[in-house]
């Protein structure tokens, strides 16, 4: 059906798709869900005709979803590399990596716990790699066994392993933390960052943030909007875009719409970083 609707001149639009037009399939890390939805919430009204399929899923099954000849865009905070290089190597097709906001790992505690502050070495002991002080008692939490935010703890902090137990997801995760004062939960700061929203309100009623430093000499940092913009909180991360679908098509056109002003202002209003910051135009009238 598809052939003779083709030869007859009919747009098939999963694969006549043009920037701003057409059906494709994207695949989302599903830590970055709350972004990704808004700016597929504006871009939709902006383009009607444009027909996005955005998968979530935890960073370890996006990895080998990566391997599919049928997605356009992957939204990550990771690289291709080894099989995944290979695999578009072999497609002759070029993978650009678009930034296109910072975000972070914010820690939670309970509204009652004693621990004010921690470390990054501190959180290495916590975490894996033997007890710190004051932290022999507590259970670390995080989302989804596969979570991008697990492997990027492992990442920074240099360890092999996690010595953490994974919910479902972050409504279970606070939910937890709000109910022990030796839980320590690992979240996405994307589900904290829109204090406009009220879902994110109740959230944040029931726990407390946790301030990391970066050794203990270093001041301690509360995660925010501007602690990830100047670098102060130490655990951030970088939301990028890869584009596999090689031509200018839909997932070109959403990319370039997310990295730009529309895009990075959505991106703002979110509470997260923009890569551009977008310009504000004060008028001054003199009377």
């Amino acid at each position: 059906m598809l052939l003779a609707a083709g030869a007859c001149g009919t747009p098939n639009p999963a694969v006549d798709d043009t920037p701003t037009s057409g059906s494709v399939l994207m695949i989302a890390d599903a830590d970055c869900r709350t972004a990704i939805d808004k700016e597929l919430m504006v871009f939709g009204a902006f383009y009607p005709k444009a027909h996005i399929r955005m998968r979530y899923m935890d960073e370890g099954a996006l990895l080998q979803a990566m391997l599919n000849d049928s997605v356009r865009c992957v939204v990550t905070t990771t690289v291709p590399t080894g099989a995944q290089q290979a695999f578009y190597q072999k497609r002759n097709i070029t993978t650009p990596v678009v930034p296109v906001y910072k975000s972070g790992i914010a820690v939670v505690v309970n509204k009652e716990s004693t621990l004010q502050h921690l470390d990054l070495q501190g959180l290495a002991r916590l975490l894996g790699k033997g007890m710190a002080a004051g932290t022999d008692t507590l259970q670390a939490l995080f989302v989804g066994q596969g979570s991008g935010i697990a492997r990027l703890l492992k990442d920074t902090l240099h360890l092999h392993t996690l010595r953490a137990q994974a919910v479902q997801d972050v409504d279970d995760l606070v939910a937890q933390v709000a109910r022990s004062t030796r839980s320590v939960g690992f979240l996405p700061f994307e589900a904290l960052s829109d204090q406009d929203d009220p879902q994110v309100q109740a959230l944040r009623s029931q726990v407390r943030l946790l301030p990391i430093a970066r050794t203990a000499a270093d001041p301690p940092a509360a995660i925010s909007q501007s602690t990830l913009a100047d670098g102060s909180y130490p655990l951030p991360r970088t939301v990028n875009i890869l584009l596999t679908e090689g031509k200018s098509g839909l997932g070109t056109g959403f990319v370039s719409f997310v990295a730009n002003h529309k895009g990075q202002r959505i991106i703002l209003k979110l509470g997260l970083v923009p890569i551009k910051i977008p310009e504000r135009n004060i008028e001054i009238v003199h009377e």
